[in-house]
């Protein structure tokens, strides 16, 4: 189901948030929240902080729904570099 969710990110190509993620793979958001945080100790996942320097660098900043809503959406995931 791991290398599900990491499909789930390629495929989107964006950030995805635990809610957005929870109803695109039909996982309860607490089981998919366990996965997210074995993947981020992984190194395959990493955790975005809405209006950080990650999203600075992103070239979708502009039309970006998680960062024009902010932390209302709870935590955003996107993949690590080395597994991009």
């Amino acid at each position: 189901m791991l290398s599900e969710v990491l499909k789930a990110f390629r495929q989107i190509g964006e950030p995805l948030d635990l809610n957005e993620l929870s109803r695109h793979l039909g996982i309860e958001r607490s089981v998919l929240e366990g996965m997210l945080e074995l993947l981020v100790r992984q190194g395959k996942l990493k955790e975005v902080t809405p209006g950080s320097e990650d999203c600075a660098r992103c070239s979708g900043r502009l039309s970006c729904a998680h960062l024009q809503v902010g932390n209302l959406m709870g935590k955003v995931y996107e993949l690590a570099e080395k597994s991009r």
